[in-house]
């Protein structure tokens, strides 16, 4: 090993220890760049000679030294979370998967691995439900303690608030599936343009996003899980709701490239593009929208990305 790669190796390592442990040191700000961990390992690794050896050596030496500032608990969660994350995206980015296998097998991973470990802490799955219920009505006192420090009244009702509770635990697994991928993406996204794009991959992990859309068969997994919450069992009309709205998020997903297709046929400015994007996230019914015509768009076609069938031009050759 080279004295280059040996202080590119401390650089990923150190960068994915600081962010990692930035969750737990800056408040708010802290969390989000932690999410953006595995990044610069996958800078040091993807795209260059023995990729699997380099990365295991920079998760390891990042494991250190998140061991040293936070303690082996602490080292602990980074593997079994954004460490396994950043092994298997470069795992798999060597294999040149495309980036809807890497993230579906990567959250996929991360949860498993999470579900494992907080069922061996809780005992069983009752008890990792209660502590996840405390969880959420103790984060809810707190944020209504900070409101009414700055001033604001924010005091919620009892049954409220058990409603609240109980809906966020409902969806907790959908939030969970979720959040691993968004984070996986926002990984590869970023990794995608700081290194070159293709010509560093050999491969196109990210091609047109504003021509992308899900596979047609998506939508009776859509239908199915929606018929499903209407189940009178609990367990099984949870786990339909939290199927269906992951489904629903991947839809959102290509509404949002349908909106990406149309800025770039018009022109739009970035800055203006970002807004609107920004609004349309955080705007719960402008993002139903979106979803629905990312719904709509198997039959609609409004990108017109799908070549004319057969009928539709035998059809016009009688009008």
């Amino acid at each position: 090993m080279t004295r280059r790669d040996v202080i590119g190796l401390v650089r990923a390592a150190f960068g994915a220890a600081a962010l990692f442990l930035a969750g737990g040191v800056v408040p708010m700000v802290g969390g989000v760049a932690m999410l953006f961990a595995p990044t610069p390992v996958l800078g040091y690794a993807i795209g260059y000679p023995r990729a699997l050896w380099r990365m295991a050596a920079a998760v390891a030496l990042a494991m250190g030294l998140i061991a040293l500032g936070a303690g082996p608990t602490a080292a602990g969660a980074y593997l079994l979370t954004l460490g396994l994350a950043t092994i298997l995206m470069v795992y798999l980015i060597e294999r040149r998967r495309p980036f809807e296998t890497i993230v579906l097998c990567t959250a996929g991973a991360i949860l498993l691995a999470g579900v494992g470990v907080a069922l061996a802490f809780a005992g069983s799955p009752a008890a990792l439900a209660e502590a996840l219920r405390q969880s959420l009505t103790i984060a809810m006192t707190h944020g209504e303690k900070f409101y009414k420090t700055i001033g604001i009244d924010s005091a919620i009702p009892p049954d409220l608030r058990a409603n609240i509770v109980e809906a966020a635990l409902r969806l907790s697994p959908a939030l969970a599936v979720l959040s691993a991928a968004f984070t996986v993406l926002i990984n590869l996204g970023v990794f995608w343009r700081i290194s070159g794009r293709q010509q560093r991959l050999g491969y196109m992990l990210f091609n047109d996003l504003a021509r992308w859309s899900t596979p047609d068969w998506l939508i009776w997994v859509l239908l199915t899980t929606g018929f499903g919450l209407f189940i009178p069992v609990d367990a099984l009309s949870t786990i339909a709701l939290d199927l269906f709205v992951c489904v629903a998020a991947v839809y959102f997903c290509q509404g949002l490239a349908i909106m990406a297709f149309y800025f770039k046929v018009l022109s739009m400015p970035p800055a203006a593009r970002g807004l609107i994007y920004f609004v349309t996230i955080v705007q719960p019914v402008l993002a139903a929208l979106v979803c629905a015509v990312g719904i709509f768009d198997l039959w609609i076609d409004f990108r017109r990305l799908k070549p004319p069938s057969q009928e539709a031009r035998n059809l016009g050759d009688f009008l």
